[in-house]
């Protein structure tokens, strides 16, 4: 089965079962810790929560997810914890509010061997959050739903999650390289193959470009091939 794909329980969102004790912990940057996780269905292996922030969802790049103290001897044997999201998004106006919510996304995962990890949302370039980012609307308001499913190791080794975190930091590399690598190329005006042409201060030109469109849109360079 394909985990990705797989939707969460939506009981628990706003809702469900009374809390259970603690097992997990998010925290965004510049937000408290949140541990508040409710079961979503009766098997009490999901749980979920609503999470609003007190900035964009796009303008978050990355999150900690956690297991609390004591937590890893509660769960079944030989599991661990995936980590999912979805946003919905509410348009006040008449004659009534206008409601999107997009598809369960797989953040990341922990386990025993690895209790906590920095996950990276790539929030910034789902469509629907980048719609909204783009173009600020008030009457909007998002709400971040997160889920977790415990799930035994072997699945979440089937999903390669371990290595999701450091190939998407690669990805983001690269993108900036080859933002910076574009840049430089509209200053070449040499026909000698193999050899660039570039301002001395060029470095400074594309920062100054770089740092601009990126309080425009700070996950622009990731949408396109520049």
């Amino acid at each position: 089965m394909n985990m990705q794909q797989q939707a969460m329980p939506p009981d628990g969102i706003g809702g469900g079962p009374p809390p259970a004790a603690a097992l997990f912990g998010v925290v965004c940057p510049g937000t408290p810790v949140r541990t508040d996780f409710v079961p979503a269905d009766a098997s009490g292996l999901k749980f979920a929560m609503a999470l609003v922030l007190p900035v964009h969802p796009a303008l978050v790049g990355d999150l900690v997810f956690f297991f609390l103290p004591g937590a890893i001897e509660s769960l079944p044997p030989q599991h661990g914890a995936l980590l999912y999201w979805q946003a919905t998004t509410v348009t006040s106006g008449s004659p009534m509010p206008l409601t999107e919510t997009t598809g369960f996304e797989l953040l990341g995962a922990i386990s025993p061997d690895r209790p906590s990890a920095i996950l990276r949302t790539s929030w910034g370039t789902n469509d629907v959050l980048a719609a909204h980012a783009s173009s600020p609307n008030t009457n909007v308001s998002i709400t971040m739903n997160l889920g977790v499913s415990i799930e035994p190791l072997s699945n979440i080794a089937n999903l390669q999650i371990a290595e999701k975190g450091a190939e998407d930091r690669l990805n983001v590399a690269k993108k900036i390289a080859k933002n910076l690598f574009t840049f430089m190329q509209s200053f070449d005006d040499t026909s000698r193959p193999g050899w660039m042409t570039v301002p001395t201060n060029v470095f400074e030109r594309w920062l100054t470009r770089f740092e601009n469109k990126s309080r425009v849109d700070p996950n622009f360079f990731m949408k396109s091939e520049e």
